[in-house]
């Protein structure tokens, strides 16, 4: 095994400052005794200089020195190694500068005084040099001298010149001690004479001291390392010390005892010494064995794959699971070249890299944010991700290589990516559903989103013809114009029509495999790999339109995509279906489906609209009524079919004599309405002439018949002809009825009765006094639940006694009141009076007409908040009723409006449902509770096909948007069975009850 130094050598805290504590320890023991040597020096105590009896004296100087020693060491044990101490300088220099004093007089053989400068030493002879340090002692000190004076804290060789001067000191003095321990003083060598016990014991443990004051760096860092080379070295060292000076002495004490001879204690001695080192060497050698099994053992049971890469490329190690991953058979990825493992395309940049890396010293991912693939020994790839670590061994530099196979990662990545675009895309379609307004914007949009937010090539919204069994594009969205701007592949049209046919999806997740379609070819050529078609259908009838979406991956359309793409289909189909049902019902309502002429609803729309701007721009305008004479003997001579014909026909024949700006619209039966904004009398004198002119031509029918029509019209001019809309038509209406009295074929100008004139103000005078007189009073209508037949509402109508006129009917006050801004007060009376009849009854639900005006009064939800806290009406009792032309008059104002009124606890029912403009998207943005049919409807329902279609698809519609649905008007059997069974939620009118006062309605509604 390759022996591993990690990068981080750095010894961890808690031994550094062991090894501080250490030095400081030793350094105050060595301060310790040479204090006691140089205090009895002092005082002349002889034991004192000598420790042991016997053994030679420690100089005054050798003391001195080791005191400066001792503070040097005491000193590097409280400083930072990165920082110089000049007085620990100082003390060093003095060191050497003594000791090499010393030796210069052992040398020179002169005397320079300074062996006897403080103390003369009296004991020693004169040829011994009294005073004088030995020579070893000297050298010793020299040599610690400059090793504190070599030392830096930043460079490496210093260090290394240091320990190694250091190691010199602890071999002269250690020597010293063995010869002390031989019993030998003398090696017959000068420089180990006369050293004095205590002395030579002070060096070993200066020198030790030392050592540890850097011992994370140079030679003793493989002595203190935390690894195995570190802790087999430290146990092993004791036996490495005793073993040669025990053998040693043991063979000498023999030869002294006379147990052999000299030269066999030699022998002896030193067999000893091979076999107790020889033994301490296996047990290192075992020692490191086993830490390499428990590496080679943590790394083959590593889940990651790992291999160590010198500098040229090759693999010196690799474990267990690297050999799997690879499907190589053991041991045999060692001593290979590491490119081997990659595909072909990625080498030459792998082999460029590992040399950059090599010279880099940090961690990191390679090819991090780019594709890169491994190779195995059976030519397979895998994505794989690699972590590098640079490691320096006693070899050289290595990088050891980390290697995962993240296949299956990279594609479970890819699949949640893809799932949450879906997501989005599902998101965009729900969003898309309540803003589009047109089939086509909404299809549009829709492949818009599956593009851009799915992220895919192309979506399609293709339509199916099953007579030419042909495939249409209707929309398409793509990033590619080229797959935008082609026609549909025979295989991509017998997919759609397979969907279709089936009405489940159908998914080709790899072209390649259909290469039999040479028309394909075109789609693969454009990078599209898979493709799905899922059938549009609305209650499992199919809309004959299927959504086509496209992938540039093979097998990308999985079974949880497929699941989410299914929610898209039927969104979109969802979305089709509501829209074409909201056009439908919107053109049902506000069309004629006879002549497609505007109906009664929307010319009433439009010409309150005229009425306002001629009103804002002081302008005019004009109506025609226009009746067809004699149309009964065409209905009882044709039959209703041939009836229709003609119908049609004089339609057409009208619409051709006015201009666009201009309104025709059938009112009913053999009646239609002109609305002439702008035209002055003498103008629409000229359209009726053109009328009868053109009506004056034969009408032939389908059939062959022909047949001459004529027609009665009558003209009313807004507003000198009436103020109001109802006013307006009943006055040409009744032009229209003098024509028709005096045979028809002409047209009429309508002449108001003089006497008349007056009748606006004194109707007006006569509101204001009779709100404060008390003249008004409100009866109450039962609404029932069409189920049960049970009571569950009244609805409060207003009635106006007048003191001479007698019960005048709203129809004949109401605009009047709306007009003059009468009918703010008129409606929080009524409001106040029903909800006080309301609170009286708990449980039973008030509905309260609102009028348009009051509706946008800027403090209404005040007063009704007001009203219901002084009646102490419980809210969700009281429905306030609403028109549909009220809401649409400012849309967003009416939305907070209604909010702020639901947040009241009060339930807000739209009235006269069908007679106004809202559309499905703001019918869906309305906080409404309740829809009620108009009751021009209901009178229908049961005998026209039209106002039947009508209520069954509002009632639909309520019922899928969570609303309830109450129908006005209902006075026949035929009418509320019909309800009945569309499962309609209320209803009222003279068939349950009449409106009555209160205390008559509260004794129905508890029966």
């Amino acid at each position: 095994m390759l022996g591993v130094n990690y990068p981080d050598k750095t010894a961890d805290a808690g031994p550094q400052d062991i090894y501080r504590r250490i030095v400081k320890q030793v350094g105050g023991v060595i301060i310790a005794i040479s204090t006691l040597v140089l205090l009895s020096w002092v005082f002349d105590i002889e034991a004192g200089k000598r420790i042991l009896p016997n053994f030679e004296s420690m100089k005054f100087n050798t003391a001195l020195c080791f005191i400066a020693c001792g503070f040097i060491l005491s000193r590097k044990a409280s400083a930072a190694a990165s920082t110089r101490d000049p007085i620990a300088a100082s003390l060093a220099l003095f060191i050497l500068v003594v000791s090499g004093l010393t030796l210069f007089e052992y040398g020179s053989g002169w005397r320079l005084g300074i062996d006897n400068l403080v103390i003369s030493d009296t004991t020693t002879p004169p040829e011994n040099w009294p005073g004088r340090m030995s020579a070893g002692t000297a050298l010793c000190f020299s040599l610690v001298g400059a090793a504190w004076l070599a030392i830096a804290p930043s460079r490496r060789r210093s260090i290394m010149v240091f320990q190694l001067l250091t190691f010199a000191v602890i071999l002269i003095s250690g020597a010293a001690l063995i010869g002390y321990v031989f019993g030998v003083q003398q090696f017959r060598l000068s420089v180990f004479s006369t050293m004095a016990l205590h002395t030579a014991a002070l060096f070993v443990l200066c020198g030790v001291a030392m050592l540890f004051v850097r011992a994370e760096d140079g030679p003793m860092s493989s002595a203190v390392s935390p690894y195995v080379g570190g802790r087999s070295l430290r146990r092993l060292m004791p036996f490495i010390i005793v073993t040669p000076v025990l053998a040693g002495w043991l063979s000498m004490q023999g030869v002294a005892a006379g147990y052999y001879a000299e030269a066999f204690g030699f022998a002896l001695g030193s067999l000893s010494s091979i076999l107790v080192l020889g033994f301490v060497g296996w047990l290192g050698a075992d020692a490191l064995n086993r830490e390499e099994e428990r590496f080679r053992s943590t790394i083959d049971s590593s889940p990651v794959a790992a291999i160590m890469i010198d500098e040229n490329g090759i693999i010196g190690m690799a474990n267990q699971r690297a050999h799997s991953l690879f499907l190589y058979p053991a041991r045999e990825l060692v001593d290979m070249q590491v490119e081997n493992l990659m595909p072909d395309r990625f080498r030459q940049n792998r082999m460029g890299f590992r040399r950059e890396y090599l010279h880099c010293s940090e961690q990191r991912i390679a090819e991090k944010g780019r594709e890169f693939f491994a190779l195995r020994q059976d030519g397979t790839e895998f994505r794989a991700e690699i972590a590098l670590n640079p490691v320096q061994t006693a070899d050289g530099r290595y990088v050891m290589a980390a290697i995962m196979d993240i296949t299956e990662r990279v594609e479970t990545e890819q699949k949640i990516l893809s799932l949450n675009r879906i997501h989005k895309v599902l998101s965009g379609i729900n969003m898309l559903i309540v803003r589009a307004q047109t089939r086509d914007a909404l299809c549009d949009e829709a492949t818009r989103i599956a593009v851009e937010e799915g992220d895919l090539p192309a979506a399609l919204l293709v339509e199916y013809n099953r007579e030419s069994d042909q495939c249409k594009i209707l929309h398409s969205h793509a990033t590619d114009k080229r797959l935008q701007a082609r026609r549909l592949s025979g295989f991509e049209t017998d997919t759609i029509r397979e969907c279709l046919q089936s009405h489940h999806a159908v998914v080709c997740n790899d072209l390649a495999e259909h290469h039999g379609h040479g028309d394909l070819q075109g789609l693969v050529d454009l990078g599209i790999r898979a493709l799905v078609a899922f059938p549009l259908t609305s209650q499992d009838v199919s809309l004959g339109a299927a959504l086509v979406l496209y992938r540039h991956d093979s097998f990308s359309f999985d079974q949880a995509e497929m699941k989410l793409l299914h929610e898209v289909a039927g969104d979109i189909s969802f979305a089709i279906t509501n829209l074409e049902k909201s056009q439908r019902l919107e053109y049902l309502t506000h069309f004629d489906r006879v002549t497609d002429l505007p109906n009664r609803l929307l010319l009433t729309d439009r010409l309150q609209q005229a009425m306002f701007q001629a009103d804002s721009q002081q302008g005019i305008l004009s109506i025609l009524y226009v009746d067809i004479d004699r149309f009964k003997q065409v209905n009882d001579s044709l039959g209703h079919t041939g009836g229709d014909a003609v119908l049609r026909q004089v339609a057409k024949l009208i619409s051709s004599c006015v201009g666009k700006a201009d309104t025709v619209s059938r009112w009913g039966g053999d009646e239609f309405i002109v609305l002439l904004p702008g035209k002055s009398a003498a103008d629409v004198s000229a359209i009726a002439n053109g009328i009868a002119d053109a009506l004056h031509s034969v009408i032939v029918l389908h059939d062959g018949q022909e047949l001459f029509v004529s027609c009665s019209m009558g003209i009313a001019e807004y507003p000198r002809n009436g103020t109001d809309m109802d006013a307006m038509i009943n006055s040409a209406k009744s032009a229209m009825t003098i024509i028709k009295e005096l045979g028809g074929n002409d047209y009429q100008h309508f002449v108001p009765r003089i006497e008349g004139a007056d009748d606006g103000l004194a109707m007006e005078t006569s509101l204001r006094h009779g709100l404060v007189q008390g003249q008004f009073q409100l009866y109450y209508q039962h609404q029932i639940n069409i189920a049960t037949r049970q009571v569950v509402g009244l609805e409060a109508l207003l009635r106006w006694h007048h003191p001479t006129q007698g019960m005048i009917a709203p129809d004949r006050f109401i605009p009047l009141a709306e007009k003059t801004g009468l009918i703010i007060p008129i409606g929080e009376w009524v409001l106040r009076e029903a909800c006080l009849k309301g609170a009286a009854v708990p449980g039973l639900k008030m509905a309260v007409n609102l009028s348009a005006r009051q509706f946008h009064q800027d403090n209404l939800v005040a007063v009704v908040q007001q009203i219901l806290e002084e009646t102490e009406m419980t809210p969700a009792d009281l429905e306030l009723e609403i028109t549909e032309s009220a809401l649409m008059y400012d849309v967003e104002s009416a939305i907070i409006t209604m909010t702020e009124l639901a947040n009241l606890g009060v339930n807000i029912s739209l009235d006269d449902f069908g007679t106004g403009y809202s559309s499905l998207s703001y019918l869906k943005r309305f906080p409404i509770n309740t829809l009620k049919i108009d009751k021009s409807f209901i009178a229908e329902v049961t005998t026209d096909p039209d106002s039947k279609v009508i209520v069954n698809t509002i009632i639909a519609m309520a019922h899928s948007l969570g609303l309830k649905v109450i129908a006005e008007g209902v006075e026949f059997e035929e009418q509320y069975l019909m309800l009945l069974n569309r499962d309609c939620d209320q209803a009222q009118g003279y068939l349950f009850s009449r409106p009555v006062p209160h205390q008559e309605a509260i004794g129905i509604a508890r029966l």
